[in-house]
């Protein structure tokens, strides 16, 4: 089984806290967005006490950064966009997934619309990866500045991510005649009050239509994972060794804006 954790850190110097929740969930894969530390920061504090030593493989993406416990042949690039960075990730046992990291661009920057046809892009740069190798075991996370219902992550054109794992592992369904392959979204799962963990990722309590509590962190998988798929296989994180990233109304300042997210693959 493959572990990874993905967070936007705002820009904030979080090196002890991911130390921390890279230990506590057996990190292989650590992915990160808006982060301005430097290695030579980072990689010390993740490696301190750690039985497994991070490296930063060759990474081409200006808004993505990757850090693996895997040999470095074991995390191959793909392909790099501005807002998609693909990579083909092989475990120690089993079979090879590829994962496709994005930070799409936030609402203050870019409309539904711009959002939209960014998604559509992002899902051809991710049919593009699965051709060149020859499967479609594929896993997608990252902020995507939209939640889960919003057009960009559903429609037949852009991810095409689905609240259901029956309708996902259909595989794929004809939309005015052409084949459009499902992923499967289970953040649908974590919206709201009644979930596992808190009511979403990110907290914004402006606007004339607040949601207030968005799921913009989102985890997304290709019907060929959902054989071995559990619940537990996704988490979004609220604490870090006892001390909460929450505050009383949302998210708490001391650490980022958005919340981690933890998720694995089993292979």
């Amino acid at each position: 089984m493959l572990r990874f954790l993905f967070w936007n850190l705002n820009g904030e110097p979080l090196a002890e806290p991911l130390r921390q929740l890279c230990n506590d969930y057996d990190i292989d894969v650590l992915v990160l967005a808006e982060c301005r530390m430097e290695d030579v920061e980072l990689l010390p504090a993740l490696n301190q006490m750690a039985e497994r030593t991070f490296i930063r493989p060759f990474n081409l993406s200006s808004r993505l950064s990757f850090y693996t416990r895997l040999p470095d042949q074991d995390l191959v690039s793909l392909s790099d966009t501005k807002y998609c960075a693909v990579r083909a990730v092989t475990p120690p046992i089993g079979e090879e997934v590829i994962l496709a990291a994005v930070h799409a661009p936030s609402k203050l920057h870019a409309s539904s619309e711009d959002q939209g046809y960014l998604m559509q892009r992002i899902a051809n740069q991710v049919r593009g990866a699965e051709e060149q190798r020859g499967h479609t075991r594929t896993v997608l996370v990252g902020d995507l500045n939209m939640n889960p219902f919003e057009s960009g992550v559903c429609a037949a054109d852009g991810l095409h991510a689905v609240m259901c794992k029956q309708i996902a592992s259909r595989g794929e369904r004809q939309v005015y005649g052409e084949s459009r392959s499902f992923f499967y979204n289970p953040m649908w799962s974590y919206l709201g009050d009644e979930t596992p963990g808190p009511p979403g990722t990110y907290f914004y309590p402006n606007g004339m239509i607040a949601y207030f509590w968005n799921t913009f962190d989102q985890v997304l998988y290709r019907p060929s994972l959902l054989e071995s798929y559990r619940l537990s296989d996704v988490k979004v994180i609220s604490e870090i060794d006892n001390d909460s990233l929450l505050s009383d109304i949302g998210i708490s300042k001391q650490f980022s804006d958005h919340l981690p997210v933890f998720f694995a693959v089993r292979t």
